[in-house]
C-alpha cells in the first residue's frame, strides 16, 4: 500500500512539475507576444554580400569589403591584425517616423573563433567611414564604410544586426555573410 501510494505520489508529482514548466513556457510565450504587439521577433535570417537585409527600420546591403594594413596612417596596434573595410548602404524605410537615429555600432561582426561574440566597428577616423552618429530620413539612403579590426589570417566573416525598439523589445536578427580577399 505504502508503495502504491509512493508511486501515485510519484507520478502526480511528476505530472504537477511537468504541467508547470509547461505553464511557464506558455506564459513566457504569451507575455512576448503582447510585448510584441504585432512586431516580428525571434527569427534570425542570413543573406550573403550583395543581397539586401530588409529589417524593420532599414535595408541594408554590403556593397564592397576589403581589406588594408594601414588607413591613413592608422594601423592596428596588434601587427597580426587588419582593418576590414564594408562598404555599406542603409536605406531608412520606417514609415512610421520621420527619421531614425543610426549609429555604427549596430553593426557587430563575428567570425567562427569567436564562438558567437561580436566585435564593433571603430570609430569615425577618417572621411568614407560613415558618423559615429547620424540619422536617416524616411526614403533616405547613406552609402559609406564601417571599419573592423580582426585578423589578418580569418577571411570569412558575418555582419549582425539585431533590431532594437525604443521599448527595449528585440525583434528579429540579421547576419550578412562576406568574405575577405585572400592577398
Amino acid at each position: 500500500m505504502k508503495r502504491a501510494i509512493l508511486l501515485l505520489s510519484m507520478i502526480f508529482f511528476c505530472f504537477f512539475v511537468t504541467g508547470c514548466q509547461g505553464t511557464k513556457e506558455v506564459l513566457k510565450e504569451v507575455s512576448t507576444q503582447w510585448k510584441a504587439n504585432g512586431r516580428e521577433y525571434g527569427e534570425e535570417l542570413v543573406y550573403e554580400q550583395g543581397q539586401t537585409a530588409q529589417t524593420a527600420f532599414f535595408d541594408v546591403t554590403i556593397n564592397q569589403v576589403t581589406a588594408a594594413e594601414e588607413i591613413e596612417g592608422y594601423v592596428p596596434e596588434n601587427s597580426e591584425h587588419q582593418f576590414a573595410i564594408v562598404n555599406v548602404t542603409i536605406k531608412n524605410t520606417f514609415e512610421d517616423f520621420d527619421s531614425i537615429p543610426m549609429f555604427c555600432d549596430d553593426f557587430e561582426l563575428t567570425w567562427e573563433a569567436l564562438e558567437g561574440e561580436t566585435t564593433f566597428p571603430e570609430y569615425q577616423f577618417y572621411d568614407e567611414q560613415l558618423p559615429d552618429e547620424y540619422s536617416l530620413k524616411y526614403g533616405e539612403s547613406r552609402t559609406g564604410n564601417l571599419v573592423f579590426i580582426v585578423p589578418k589570417d580569418v577571411y570569412t566573416y558575418q555582419m549582425k544586426y539585431f533590431e532594437m525598439w525604443d521599448d527595449n523589445f528585440i525583434g528579429n536578427t540579421y547576419y550578412i555573410n562576406f568574405s575577405l580577399p585572400k592577398e
